[in-house]
């Protein structure tokens, strides 16, 4: 008897043992949001007749992922 509730014991550790593996590999529905404030005279400021770069282009759309 002692055998069998042994086996179960071992059995039912490696089956969350998955479990767990299983929801620590699962990308996390909701990311916290944090908010910074940066105070007017310390934000950057670009020119307004400057094309934007490629590397503002991607930077935006990561930030626009980010957002979502």
């Amino acid at each position: 008897m002692k055998q069998i509730q042994d086996k179960l014991e071992v059995e039912l550790e490696d089956l969350e043992g998955v479990e767990l593996e299983e929801q620590l590999l699962q990308p996390a529905t909701t990311a916290p949001t944090a908010t910074v404030h940066v105070p007017a005279g310390l934000q950057p400021t670009r020119s307004v007749s400057s094309k934007p770069t490629t590397e503002e282009d991607e930077l935006a759309a990561l930030q626009d992922k980010m957002a979502l």
